[in-house]
């Protein structure tokens, strides 16, 4: 184990614990929290359960790769490159989705909840981080997902992490399918401004 090995439980306890603390804040305020797996859809309604399975073996993948232990005795087999600048590149990356998330649950206050629950009111958040982007919360994630493809690219990693973006960008169409219902002009004029991720839809 080096440091970026180190590093990479860092952050992945870093992020549980803001996540967390931000969730049981929200309840402890009396505001509902977990609203995935609440979709009337049920393709979407799967894949919303299916991202807590996703994290979860993401999660182990990141302790297996950082104590070097095996994987059914076959993640060697399927290692698709380790270099310096790849994990450069990753501890750079964790950073930055360490502190944009850290900023997006910061501004949401108490709009915060995981998932899309149509029988909750809705607050539209357009300040702090949320001026520069929709959804600094994703994008945060996906980085930190990126970031450990990059420090232990196999194709397991490869493949959550490609479920991951894929799970979060449907998330983020129905959410703003929601949002538009919601707010309607209010949401549409703030759709126009600001982008979906780093750039105009």
């Amino acid at each position: 184990m080096d440091f970026f090995d180190v590093y990479a439980l860092i952050t992945l306890a870093t992020f549980y614990t803001l996540l967390m603390s931000k969730s049981l804040l929200q309840h402890k305020r009396g505001n509902p929290v977990i609203s995935l797996g609440k979709s009337k859809n049920g393709f979407a309604k799967y894949l919303e359960l299916f991202f807590y399975l996703g994290l979860v073996f993401l999660t182990y993948l990141v302790i297996i790769g950082a104590y070097q232990m095996k994987f059914f005795g076959v993640l060697e087999l399927f290692v698709l490159f380790n270099t310096l600048p790849t994990r450069i590149l990753a501890f750079v990356l964790q950073n930055t989705a360490i502190v944009l998330f850290a900023f997006a649950l910061a501004s949401f206050k108490d709009a915060w909840r995981i998932g899309v629950d149509y029988h909750q009111n809705q607050t539209l958040v357009t300040e702090g981080i949320f001026k520069y982007t929709r959804n600094p919360t994703y994008i945060a994630m996906n980085l930190l997902f990126i970031s450990y493809f990059l420090l232990y690219a196999n194709f397991f990693f490869l493949g959550s992490m490609l479920f991951i973006i894929f799970a979060f960008h449907h998330q983020i169409k129905k959410e703003e399918i929601l949002l538009e219902n919601v707010f309607k002009d209010d949401y549409l004029l703030y759709k126009k401004h600001t982008p979906r991720y780093f750039f105009k839809k």
